[in-house]
C-alpha cells in the first residue's frame, strides 16, 4: 500500500479500512497486520489469502474512519486537510491546493495559481505563517523564491 505520508503510524491503529475502486461500493476490510517497508505499506486483509486475491486488490483507494485515526495535537493537522484550501501570502490570494506530495527529504503542496499555472511550495516554517484546515486557508509569510 502506496501511503500519502510514509511516516505515519496511523495505519497501526486501524482494525479496518475502506477499500474503493472507480463507482464500485465501498468495501469494508479487516485488517489483520501491517508493517511499513521501503515501498510503503504491506498490508494483509482478513480473508486476502493468496497472491491472487491480493493482487485483485490493485489500484483500489483505501480510506480510513477519521474517527479512529490518533487524535491531533494542537498545531498538528491531516496532509489530505490541506487539499482544497486557499493559499494567500502577504499581497492577496495565491490559488488554491490541488494536491500534496511526500518526497524523500519534504512534503509538499501543488498550488493551482489563481491567474493560471501551478507552484509547488515545500512546507517549511520559512513560507508558511498559518494553517487552518476547518477554514480551508494557508497563509504564507513571505513569497521570495516562489514565485516568478
Amino acid at each position: 500500500m502506496k501511503l500519502h505520508n510514509p511516516d505515519s503510524d496511523a495505519l497501526a491503529s486501524l482494525d479496518s479500512v475502506q477499500l474503493r475502486f472507480g463507482k464500485t461500493p465501498e468495501r469494508t476490510m479487516k485488517i489483520q497486520g501491517a508493517r511499513h517497508t521501503a515501498k510503503g505499506a504491506l498490508v494483509k486483509f482478513v480473508g486476502v489469502v493468496d497472491m491472487d486475491a491480493a493482487e485483485a486488490l490493485r489500484d483500489y483507494v483505501v480510506l480510513a474512519d477519521r474517527a479512529l485515526l490518533p487524535p491531533l495535537q494542537p498545531g498538528e493537522y491531516y496532509l489530505s486537510d490541506l487539499v482544497g484550501a486557499t493559499v494567500s501570502g502577504p499581497e492577496g490570494t495565491i490559488g488554491t491546493v490541488r494536491e500534496v506530495c511526500i518526497h524523500p527529504t519534504i512534503e509538499t503542496i501543488v498550488i493551482d495559481r489563481a491567474e493560471g499555472g501551478s507552484v509547488e511550495l515545500p512546507l517549511v516554517d520559512e513560507w508558511l505563517g498559518k494553517v487552518d484546515t476547518e477554514a480551508g486557508q494557508i497563509e504564507l509569510l513571505s513569497l521570495d523564491g516562489l514565485l516568478d
